[in-house]
């Protein structure tokens, strides 16, 4: 059982490094000059990645809560919280964002600093979760 715990503590964290660097890259598309068809297929990709890293966390703190067997601290619920928040936000950017491409109701102008700001409070919830997560463990 230790060996599974060790093991998914090593990948949740290396996922949630991922998810920082995937959050820093979303975050720099954002402020890039780039075309409309340029920019929509990097989102589409770094978006992708994102949502995949999300769901490596999710489900290996899933595992480890379940190693410990439900062990509910102040840090669990507010990773809890911060995941189900960066879930709505990712949500909301991704709407956004086919309102840009498939739909054309969304001018790129228009998402962009929407979708800047999604990824701003995103990056801060996930250095302030990793904050309290270090000081709680």
């Amino acid at each position: 059982m230790n060996e599974m715990y060790e093991m998914s503590q090593s990948i949740h964290i290396y996922s949630v490094i991922a998810m920082i660097i995937s959050s820093v890259l979303i975050l720099l598309l954002h402020k890039s000059k780039v075309p409309q068809e340029s920019f929509t297929k990097r989102a589409a990709v770094i978006g992708l990645a994102h949502v995949s890293f999300l769901g490596s966390v999710a489900l290996t703190g899933v595992i480890m809560m379940a190693a410990k067997h439900l062990s509910f601290s102040l840090a669990n619920i507010l990773m809890i919280i911060g995941m189900i928040t960066i879930i709505v936000l990712e949500v909301k950017r991704n709407k956004l964002l086919k309102m840009v491409t498939k739909f054309r109701r969304v001018e790129l102008d228009i998402y962009k600093p929407i979708g800047f700001n999604y990824g701003l409070i995103e990056f801060v919830l996930l250095l302030l979760i990793g904050a309290i997560a270090g000081m709680a463990g």
